[in-house]
C-alpha cells in the first residue's frame, strides 16, 4: 500500500503522459494487484491539483484578465483534476452553471519530454516485437496525445457528439460555449450527477444497464457514425438522476473511413459466423496479424480470440479475470503466445481501439456488468433489429437505427 501511495501520489504530480499511463493502470482489473489498482483510481478525476496563481495565469494568457472577471462566480478549488488538465465550477452572468477546464502550464513541454521517451520504448520494443510497425504507433500516439492538447480541437469533437446525441434518452453530451473556449481553456455545460464510482453501490441489475449505455456509446458511436471515444476511464462519465450517463471528455477521439469499419465488420462478421478462415484472412487484411504468420488458423484463434472474448457468446459476465486475460494474451512476449505476437501489428488509427477494449474491460469487471454484448454489435454489423430495451429506446429516439 505504501507503494501504490508513492506510485500513485509521482504520477499525479509529473501529470501528462505519465499520468496517463496511471490511468490506464488503474482499470487493469485482474492485472494489478487490487490494493495498487484501488490507489491508481485516484487518478482518474482526483490527482493533486495546481495552485489557484497558475489558473490565474492561464486565464491572463487566455483573455488577458482573471476568472471573476469573465464568470459571476468562479470556485477556487477544482472539483476534478486529471492529466492535462482540471475542471472548476462557474456561473456565467445569466446563471447558467459551467464546467470550465483549464490546462495545466507547462504540461505540453512535459508530454513532448515524455513523448520523446515513448518513442525511444517503442523502438526497443520493435526489436523484440517483430511484426510491430513502431513509426506508424509512435506517430499515432504522438497525434493522439498531443491533439488532446488543443482544448479548441476538443469542443469541435463534442459539438460532432452533441449534434449526434441531441435529445437521445440515455446519453448526454455537454453543451459546448464556443465563444468563450480557447486552446487552454474549455467551457462547457455542468451536468449535475453522481460519479461512476457511485455505480458499485447499486444493484446488480443497474449496473449491467449502466455497462450497457456506455457500451452502446463506445461502439455505437463508431458503427454508426464512424466516431471513436477512445478515453474509457470513470472520471469521464457521470451518473444523471434520470438514468441517463453524461459523457464529458473528447479530448481522445479519432474518425475512421468506411474502409476501414468495413474491415472492423468483416473481422466480427466472421466470428459470429464461427469461420476461422475467414477471421484470419480479414485480421491479416486489417493490418493486425502479418501474412503468412508461421502457425495454424486454430492456434492463431486459440491465443487472439480473446480480444474479441465478449462477443463470442451470448451473454458474457466481465470479470477480473476475463479481463485480465485480454490484457495478458495481447501483451504476452514468452512461448507460443510471445511468439504469435511477435507476428502481430496495431495498423494504422487502432492503438486508441486497443486502448478501449481494455480499458471497458477492466471498467465492466469492476462492476461484473453482463450482457447480450454480441447481440448489440450484430446490430451494428449485420443490421438486426434491437436487442434490447436500450437499443429499442435509441432506434425510436434516432428515427431508424440507433446506438
Amino acid at each position: 500500500m505504501r507503494t501504490a501511495d508513492d506510485v500513485t501520489r509521482t504520477m499525479g504530480e509529473m501529470k501528462g503522459a505519465v499520468m496517463k499511463v496511471g490511468q490506464i493502470l488503474s482499470l487493469m482489473t485482474g492485472v494489478l494487484p487490487d490494493d495498487m489498482a484501488g490507489q491508481l483510481s485516484s487518478l482518474q478525476s482526483n490527482a493533486p491539483p495546481m495552485a489557484y496563481n497558475l489558473v490565474e495565469d492561464v486565464f491572463h494568457d487566455a483573455y488577458g484578465m482573471a476568472p471573476g472577471k469573465i464568470f459571476r462566480h468562479f470556485d477556487k478549488e477544482p472539483f476534478a483534476a486529471a492529466s492535462i488538465g482540471q475542471v472548476h465550477r462557474a456561473t456565467l452572468s445569466d446563471g447558467t452553471q459551467v464546467a470550465v477546464k483549464v490546462q495545466y502550464p507547462g504540461v505540453r513541454e512535459a508530454i513532448d519530454h515524455d513523448l520523446a521517451n515513448i518513442g525511444l520504448m517503442l523502438g526497443l520494443s520493435g526489436l523484440v516485437a517483430r511484426g510491430l510497425n513502431v513509426s506508424q504507433l509512435t506517430q499515432d500516439l504522438n497525434e493522439g496525445i498531443r491533439g488532446e492538447l488543443d482544448y479548441l480541437r476538443e469542443a469541435r469533437w463534442q459539438q460532432r457528439f452533441a449534434d449526434i446525441f441531441d435529445r437521445h434518452p440515455f446519453i448526454r453530451v455537454p453543451r459546448v460555449f464556443h465563444e468563450l473556449t480557447t486552446s487552454t481553456v474549455l467551457v462547457q455545460e455542468y451536468l449535475p450527477g453522481k460519479p461512476f464510482a457511485h455505480a458499485k453501490t447499486l444493484p446488480q441489475a443497474e449496473r449491467d444497464r449502466i455497462g450497457e449505455v456506455i457500451y452502446r456509446f463506445a461502439f455505437g458511436s463508431l458503427y454508426r457514425y464512424g466516431l471513436f471515444h477512445g478515453d474509457p476511464h470513470p472520471g469521464n462519465y457521470v451518473l444523471l438522476d434520470d438514468g441517463a450517463i453524461g459523457f464529458v471528455d473528447y479530448g481522445c477521439v479519432a474518425e475512421f473511413g468506411q474502409d476501414t469499419l468495413e474491415g472492423f465488420k468483416r473481422i466480427i462478421r466472421a466470428l459470429l459466423a464461427g469461420d476461422r478462415e475467414a477471421w484470419r484472412v480479414a485480421t491479416e487484411d486489417i493490418g493486425i496479424l502479418l501474412p503468412n504468420a508461421p502457425f495454424s488458423t486454430d492456434m492463431l484463434y486459440e491465443h487472439m480470440h480473446w480480444y474479441w472474448a465478449p462477443v463470442l457468446e451470448r451473454e458474457v459476465e466481465f470479470t477480473p479475470e476475463l479481463a485480465g486475460e485480454m490484457v495478458r494474451r495481447n501483451t504476452q512476449t514468452m512461448g507460443i503466445g510471445g511468439q504469435i505476437n511477435r507476428h502481430c501489428n496495431v495498423p494504422e488509427g487502432m492503438v486508441f481501439l486497443t486502448r478501449i477494449n481494455f480499458g471497458l474491460a477492466g471498467l465492466f469487471a469492476g462492476l461484473h456488468a453482463k450482457g447480450p454484448w454480441r447481440a448489440i454489435v450484430e446490430e451494428y454489423v449485420a443490421d438486426a433489429p434491437p436487442s434490447t430495451e436500450l437499443g429499442q429506446l435509441s432506434a425510436a429516439a434516432s428515427g431508424g437505427c440507433g446506438v
